[in-house]
């Protein structure tokens, strides 16, 4: 089985909801793709509050994607860096009609134990990543590879990062860690390798 994980905000939805931060007594408002970026001072006050609701235009493409990810029995969930999964779940029941488990992190590091354990709850062939944030994919991949570096397995990592303008790049393909790669394979790639040479 595989497993999908698309995130909400900028992936499956451009939301209208915006991060408010106050420094020095002024406020600055920007996108969950904007903050991603965003270096946040100790003196910094953060507020998600708009996140509480979820309204917003639909990202076709990747909701098609979940869509028949879903339909072909794959283990899909929403992973979002909200606090609250419940407006999600709302908007896209209405949208396109049915969702996922939307699982709320609150915060974007919260994502990174919630696949800790869900790959001790399930076996997986393969995980996809569906995200905005190149910072998430760069911390999911390093899950996956030190998950298969102390259990032994070989779970496929492949991350797909959606731009601003909503086209979807692969950014990650992994069949294997490349640290998994043992002296008996790299022995049998030479030995084919020279078999097809000669």
């Amino acid at each position: 089985m595989d497993l999908y994980i698309f995130d909400f905000d900028d992936t499956l939805a451009l939301t209208d909801s915006r991060v408010r931060v106050v420094r020095g007594g002024k406020d600055m408002f920007m996108s969950s793709r904007d903050f991603a970026h965003f270096q946040v001072r100790s003196t910094d006050t953060i507020d998600f509050s708009e996140f509480s609701k979820a309204n917003g235009t639909l990202i076709k493409d990747t909701a098609d994607k979940m869509l028949q990810m879903m339909k072909q029995g794959e283990d899909v969930y929403i992973v979002t860096a909200r606090s609250v999964a419940q407006p999600v779940e709302d908007w896209l029941t209405g949208e396109i009609g049915r969702c996922p488990p939307v699982i709320a992190t609150s915060g974007s590091e919260g994502k990174i134990p919630w696949l800790e354990n869900q790959l001790t709850q399930q076996q997986y062939d393969k995980v996809v990543v569906y995200e905005d944030c190149r910072k998430n994919i760069r911390n999911l991949k390093d899950v996956i590879e030190q998950f298969n570096s102390q259990n032994g397995t070989s779970i496929v990592y492949n991350a797909m990062c959606i731009l601003p303008d909503q086209s979807i790049t692969q950014v990650e393909s992994r069949w294997r860690s490349e640290n998994l790669i043992t002296e008996w394979d790299f022995k049998e790639i030479t030995r084919n390798f020279l078999r097809k040479t000669w």
